[in-house]
């Protein structure tokens, strides 16, 4: 093992969903260097708060602005000019794209991984983001388990949570929002219909003793609307809740059900089983990120035309058919299957 202290920082600034699979390089990083590494992060300024209980993570600087160079840009400046002062032993550049380019360049590190030194392409349609974030990680050292190397996160105390919210026992997260909700256009693809929503969380009030917990960020609260009145057992946490206090409620769940989305992602991590539901999206590449610690379950029409995002398909597709015609018995026979 090469000796302790050594400092890191790690560049991985995406969506909630994109920072949790990269938190897949933590545990190797720990093997790698031992238990006295200091890990930096840079991230946006509201995923940063996915560390805010990580002792795993010493530091989190949040860009507000990607795009600026760092001559115009105070927050990649004070990243270079605190490695003046302190350099790294490694900059782990998770990104593929160039707006971070001048932070690797001009920041003081005795070793530089992925851009702009290595540009590590993805495959978008046969490799889980997982994997490509570990390809990166390998130009650097694969001494590490990688078995072990997966996406890792900490959430808040569950028993504070708990009494916080006053959570029921026994309950089934229901997760209907994602990041282009309401989008009419082909970026609003990936939702399932508010009718299949409803339909499901009849199916699991009368088909189960469940209760259902309703959970999105503060931006999406008025789409939670429509499923009041609220039927009994069922309960709108939107808006309410911060990411690591979400993540405690997820982990504490009996099921969590999502769409291609940030709280997928977070349920991949921290929930014991969980239902992805995909039809525009390639879950081979953007589904919870499968373990030993969860239980993954994908449910998709598989239409030959599927998946088609960020493709020319998508764009010439009126019906949105591999979401509307996903009827929500589907989903709820991945419930049964599960024994809750």
């Amino acid at each position: 093992m090469i000796k302790q202290n050594k400092k890191v920082l790690i560049i991985r600034c995406g969506l909630l969903g994109d920072t949790i699979d990269a938190t897949s390089v933590i545990e190797p990083l720990i093997e790698i260097y031992g238990s006295g590494i200091e890990i930096h992060w840079v991230s946006k300024p509201g995923i940063g708060d996915l560390f805010k209980y990580d002792s795993r993570i010493k530091k989190v600087y949040k860009l507000r602005h990607t795009k600026l160079p760092f001559i115009l840009n105070i927050d990649k400046f004070e990243i270079i000019f605190n490695s003046l002062l302190e350099p790294y032993d490694l900059i782990l550049n998770l990104e593929i794209g160039k707006k971070f380019n001048d932070i690797v360049r001009f920041s003081r590190a005795s070793v530089k991984i992925g851009m702009p030194y290595q540009y590590i392409p993805d495959d978008i349609f046969k490799e889980h983001r997982v994997e490509h974030q570990l390809r990166i990680l390998d130009k650097h050292s694969k001494k590490y388990n990688r078995e072990e190397a997966s996406p890792s996160i900490v959430g808040a105390d569950e028993h504070e949570i708990s009494e916080k919210f006053n959570i029921p026992k026994s309950y089934i997260v229901l997760c209907p929002t994602n990041s282009h909700i309401g989008n009419k256009n082909h970026r609003g693809y990936r939702s399932w219909p508010e009718k299949n929503w409803k339909d499901l969380i009849s199916k699991v009030l009368d088909k189960t003793q469940l209760n259902i917990l309703l959970v999105g960020n503060k931006d999406e609260k008025k789409y939670f609307k429509t499923f009041y009145p609220l039927p009994n057992r069922v309960f709108d946490l939107a808006g309410l809740t911060t990411i690591p206090e979400l993540i405690a409620i997820m982990k504490m769940s009996q099921c969590v059900v999502a769409t291609d989305s940030g709280s997928v992602h977070v349920a991949g991590a921290a929930a014991k089983n969980v239902i992805s539901i995909h039809g525009p999206t390639n879950h081979h590449q953007s589904a919870p990120y499968s373990t030993k610690n969860n239980n993954v379950k994908i449910v998709s029409l598989k239409l030959p035309c599927s998946p088609c995002y960020d493709t020319d398909v998508i764009l010439d597709c009126k019906t949105n058919r591999c979401m509307q015609e996903l009827d929500a018995s589907y989903v709820m026979d991945m419930i049964y299957e599960l024994n809750l």
